[in-house]
């Protein structure tokens, strides 16, 4: 059989499935499926990658930090942050648009989805900018964006993913995810700040300094998680997979047992809730892996590093087209799919010009993430339209400059790789 033929059944297969409408987890499942029969192989190489893959001990950390965001979020973490973010930053000329930023920089230190973010934040913050008089519009498109954070500053999914398919430290991938996680935040906040000046919208009334203070003692137990995960692995005391194990007991002893948010009798839907979110994450890391494995056996990573040492690639050339391919890649695929089945040829890219795995695994999270703002798979843009009441496209116009100064963010990032190494170099993890 024609492995060409075979490559361009498997991505056409894929791509006619999504475009029918098939989840995109089935539609890598079944385009694996009619590609191994084409091959000739067994079906029952299915079900052994599949499953063999949910055996990796690493990716165990998913379902641990997802959890533990969950517990957190229904804790009442949110209300938490949006009180000491108002009294710290509300005052500044865009106020609550900037607590909408600090208070998703603060949740991405919990949860490391972004979706999970915004499913906390936008209900309480777009209602309350839209009274502050910002167009729904723009509330919903801020919301959304501002949420693409919660992958970037650790702890995240997606670096676990990343470190688990290249190697990579996870404990570095979420050290190097800091200072570019924070420079988002402020690149966002800059944005609010020229917004209100063009619009005349004012901020809240200062705090003054003794509230300011008073809000600190009750954010300091939430955002222990993050402190104990990446002080917990940098010590040597926990591996990712157990420091994420060690993140839902500390979310169940703040909330459960300090806090008194959740009571015993909730934990059952609290858990039922986070196993439908933790199955629909690993049937995709499943069928990505299939999809994968069949990416690689039809030998298409040999043909993409030929056609890089062909046209005498460097370092700017490949990461324009490593930053432009998971540009597209986003708007219809989630980002577990794209590290999975992608990353295993663009980190071969990069590493024939010399570009540093940990530099390049940031660099594609970030760029990953603006395909939750993208239609047609945007899943945040989505979420945010819904919370908002408007269609999506009627965001998408609002949040299409917010995505221009994400993909300058990325640029910067690219650039200059001091901005992701510094820290885990600073600490002695990379």
């Amino acid at each position: 059989m024609s492995l060409e033929v075979g490559a361009i059944l498997l991505f056409g297969l894929f791509l006619l499935l999504v475009v029918l409408g098939v989840p995109v987890a089935v539609s890598l499942g079944l385009a694996s499926l009619g590609t191994i029969l084409y091959l000739g192989k067994p079906a029952v190489l299915v079900i052994e990658r599949m499953f063999a893959t949910l055996e990796y001990f690493p990716l165990l950390a998913i379902p641990f930090f997802l959890l533990a965001g969950c517990i957190m979020n229904r804790g009442g973490i949110t209300d938490t942050f949006v009180d000491l973010s108002t009294k710290w930053v509300g005052h500044i000329r865009g106020g609550l648009a900037h607590v909408v930023v600090v208070v998703n920089m603060f949740m991405g230190g919990v949860s490391g989805a972004a979706t999970a973010d915004l499913a906390a934040v936008g209900p309480i913050m777009i209602p309350a900018m839209v009274r502050a008089g910002f167009s729904r519009r723009f509330a919903a498109a801020l919301n959304a964006t501002a949420s693409t954070m919660g992958p970037i500053i650790p702890p995240s999914i997606l670096m676990v993913v990343y470190g688990a398919v290249t190697g990579v430290s996870i404990g570095a991938l979420f050290l190097a995810g800091f200072m570019p996680g924070v420079l988002m935040g402020l690149g966002q906040m800059g944005f609010v700040y020229w917004y209100a000046r063009r619009h005349g919208l004012q901020g809240t009334q200062w705090a003054g300094i003794r509230e300011m203070g008073r809000a600190i003692p009750p954010a300091l137990l939430p955002l222990g998680v993050p402190v104990l995960i990446i002080g917990g692995i940098l010590g040597g005391v926990f591996t990712a997979t157990e420091a994420a194990a060690a993140a839902v007991v500390y979310a169940l002893l703040v909330t459960v047992g300090i806090k008194k948010t959740i009571r015993l009798s909730e934990l059952g839907d609290l858990f039922r809730e986070s196993v439908v979110t933790v199955s629909s994450v690993l049937f995709a890391i499943a069928g990505a892996v299939l999809f994968g494995w069949l990416v690689a056996f039809l030998r298409i990573p040999d043909l993409a590093l030929n056609l890089m040492r062909a046209s005498g690639s460097s370092q700017a050339l490949a990461f324009t087209a490593i930053i432009a391919l998971y540009l597209i890649l986003g708007t219809f695929l989630d980002g577990v799919p794209i590290i999975i089945i992608f990353v295993p040829i663009t980190v071969e890219i990069g590493k024939t010009v010399g570009i540093d795995p940990l530099h390049l695994g940031i660099v594609s999270v970030m760029t990953i993430v603006i395909g939750l703002l993208t239609p047609p798979f945007g899943l945040c843009l989505m979420m945010g339209a819904g919370l908002a009441g408007l269609s999506v496209m009627e965001v998408f116009v609002e949040v299409l400059p917010m995505i221009g100064l994400l993909v300058a963010t990325v640029a910067l990032v690219a650039v200059f790789p001091s901005i992701v190494l510094v820290v885990p170099r600073l600490v002695g993890a990379y």
